[in-house]
């Protein structure tokens, strides 16, 4: 099962943030849970973080441009 078959199953988690990393053609590379999120927004290079349903939007519309 992939993680947007999850994310679409199960219910959402309060306060559960995600990474995303992309290629240079603005493809998904790789998506990493971040588990303490208070402590990595104190970073320098701290990435952007979205939620469940955020990522979900995202994985949806990489799932949806691979198909075409």
């Amino acid at each position: 099962m992939s993680l947007r078959e999850t994310l679409k199953r199960n219910k959402t988690v309060r306060g559960r943030r995600w990474i995303i990393k992309m290629d240079s053609n603005k493809r998904l590379r790789e998506v990493k849970m971040i588990y303490c999120p208070e402590e990595y927004v104190k970073f320098t290079g701290a990435k952007k973080m979205y939620g469940d349903k955020a990522l979900l939007k995202i994985l949806e519309k990489e799932f949806n441009n691979k198909k075409e």
